[in-house]
This record gives C-alpha cells, sequence and structure tokens, in this order.
C-alpha cells in the first residue's frame, strides 16, 4: 500500500522525488501538477510516507510506527489541507497552517502539509502562505495539488519545486484495469479511452452507471442514423440537449468514427478500440475513408463551436444532419 513500485507511469517524476530522499536534498516545497484522477494525491502521500519511514529508504517499508500511523489513517505529522468553501480562502491557510507550522513535528522526521486544490487558494491566501514558504522551518515539507499551474503567484512559483504529472498511455491505464480490476482486454480498452490517460478517470468511469448509460444511447442513435428520417434526427438533437454539459457524447461519436475508419482501412480488429461493438462497426464501416474521416471532422468542428458558445440544439441538427448524409 503506497509505495512507488506500484505507482504506474511518470517514472522520471517518481525517480527525481526518489533521488531527493536518497540524497538528502528534499525541498521543502514541491507543486505536484495535473489533471483530475492523474494520481497527484496518491504520489504525494506516497511521497510523504517515504519521507516518515523509520528504515529512511526510497520506499517506505510498510512495518515501522511510522508507515503503520499512515496507513491506519493518523499520521499525526502528515496534515492534510482542505478548502472549507469553493475556495481555499486566507482563513483555511492561517487556521490549517500558519497557526501549526510554528508548532515542531510531534515525533517523526517532518511535518508534512498535503495542500488539496492547491490552485483554489485566492490572492490573499498565497500572499499569507509566502512568508512561511521564504522561510520555513527546517522540519516543513509543503506539497501543494493542482490542477491549474497559472492560478498561482509567480512569487508561489519562485519557491517551490514543480513537478507535472503526465497523461499515461492508454496501453498503461488498460494493463491497470485488466490486472488490478480484473477486466477484459476489450472493456479495459474502452474504458481506458475514455479515462484520457488517467487511471483515477478509469476508476470513476466504472462506477458511473450514467456513463455507461450515454455509451450505450449515442452508439444505438450512430448505427440508426443513416436510416433516420429527418425529423427523428431534429428529436435526437433536442435529445442531446439533456448532455449539454457533459461532452462526452462528443468523445464518443468521434471514437466511433475513428473505429469505423480503422476497419475499413484495415479490416482487422487488431487496432479497433471499442472491440466490445465490433460487429457492429464492421458492419457499419460500409463508407469510404475520406467520407468517415470527414464525419469524425464534422464533430470535431461541432465541438470548437460549442466552446465559442454556438447554440446548442442548433449546432447538433446541423452536425446529425451533415453526419446523416451519404
Amino acid at each position: 500500500m503506497h509505495s512507488f513500485s506500484d505507482i504506474y507511469g511518470n517514472a522520471l517524476l517518481l525517480r527525481h522525488l526518489q533521488q531527493a530522499v536518497a540524497g538528502g536534498r528534499v525541498s521543502h516545497a514541491y507543486l505536484l501538477t495535473g489533471s483530475a484522477g492523474s494520481g497527484k494525491r496518491l504520489i504525494a502521500d506516497t511521497f510523504a510516507k517515504t519521507l516518515q519511514c523509520e528504515e529512511s529508504g526510497t520506499e517506505p517499508c510498510g512495518h515501522c510506527k511510522s508507515c503503520s500511523a499512515f496507513d491506519s489513517g493518523n499520521h499525526p505529522d502528515i496534515v492534510y489541507v482542505r478548502p472549507t468553501k469553493k475556495t481555499l480562502g486566507v482563513d483555511d491557510v492561517r487556521e490549517q497552517i500558519l497557526e501549526d507550522v510554528s508548532l515542531k513535528q510531534y515525533r517523526y522526521r517532518y511535518k508534512i502539509y498535503i495542500v488539496e486544490q492547491a490552485d483554489t487558494m485566492t490572492v490573499q491566501a498565497q500572499n499569507a502562505l509566502l512568508k512561511t514558504l521564504e522561510e520555513p522551518p527546517a522540519y516543513a515539507v509543503f506539497l501543494l495539488l493542482a490542477e491549474n499551474q497559472t492560478a498561482f503567484l509567480p512569487t508561489i512559483l519562485s519557491r517551490t519545486v514543480t513537478l507535472h504529472i503526465r497523461p499515461l498511455p492508454d496501453t498503461m491505464v488498460a494493463d491497470y484495469l485488466e490486472k488490478k480490476k480484473g477486466l477484459s482486454p476489450a472493456d479495459s480498452a474502452v474504458y481506458a479511452a475514455y479515462a484520457q490517460g488517467s487511471i483515477g478517470q478509469a476508476l470513476d468511469l466504472l462506477e458511473d452507471e450514467s456513463f455507461q448509460q450515454m455509451r450505450q444511447e449515442i452508439l444505438e442513435k450512430l448505427m440508426a442514423l443513416p436510416q433516420a428520417k429527418k425529423g427523428e434526427v431534429f428529436l435526437w438533437a433536442k435529445d442531446l440537449e439533456k448532455y449539454k454539459d457533459d461532452l462526452r457524447f462528443l468523445d464518443m461519436m468521434q471514437l466511433w468514427y475513428r473505429d469505423l475508419l480503422y476497419a475499413k482501412r484495415l479490416r482487422s480488429e487488431k487496432d479497433l478500440i471499442q472491440k466490445d461493438k465490433k460487429a457492429e462497426i464492421f458492419r457499419s464501416a460500409v463508407e469510404s475513408e475520406g467520407e468517415l474521416a470527414r464525419k469524425a471532422a464534422l464533430i470535431q468542428r461541432a465541438r470548437v463551436q460549442l466552446a465559442r458558445n454556438a447554440n446548442f440544439r442548433l449546432t447538433m441538427e446541423v452536425m446529425l444532419l451533415q453526419l446523416k448524409e451519404n
């Protein structure tokens, strides 16, 4: 539980942290950036557990008093800082960090603060934290977790070591789902494709019944689209308004045409992502490669238009009518 060897991907970043531990060159502040579900908290927890381990290795031993305290969720010298409202305000920083950091650690080597959603810190909160980052106690280590690096003041960034957690290859996410969750290779590939390089997002999708229902509905509509009447297309566009705030349905559409194109070009299931729908894909791959590529581009165009605040329903009507064309 919580060891660097169990973390998938980002080998260079993990090696950097382990070398800092081994060489006694641990910075007083790190900024871990990455998308939601990218593993920021997992990496921060593992680093903190390693730093506090009484064996002083580059992996937590898992059996010393510190590791046992961490695993129980009651480590006295690892403090989690969280927003009490939508943002991490100056009162949060004062009460959870500044009023506590002057008290020395309870019994272990460091006093570690893991600041979640650190990119929601207000300017006032960042300025309040700044003095501590400029003159930190020797025992304090700050791990700031954030999705958006640009939310920080330059003065904060200049006093932290910034490490970016990169998205994982789909094959690595799929491998995790197969080995750790027991999914079939076909199902693993599908969830990995929608997870955008994030094991965390893949795990969320596994538990998200609405995602599975959406995918089934969208694929059924796309398979029926060539034979649909114009009136039905307008009704489908209206029905898609329920997904106005969840544009994953566009990902599903693009992935469908991507697989149709591969099926048409290679006539093999090897490179299909949605292998669980391979029979439907080969049955539907009747148009030319050029036409399938054009339709995939139409979906991307609709996505761009929506990002520019185009009328949702009108955009869907135009897109669906153009996708219906042969």
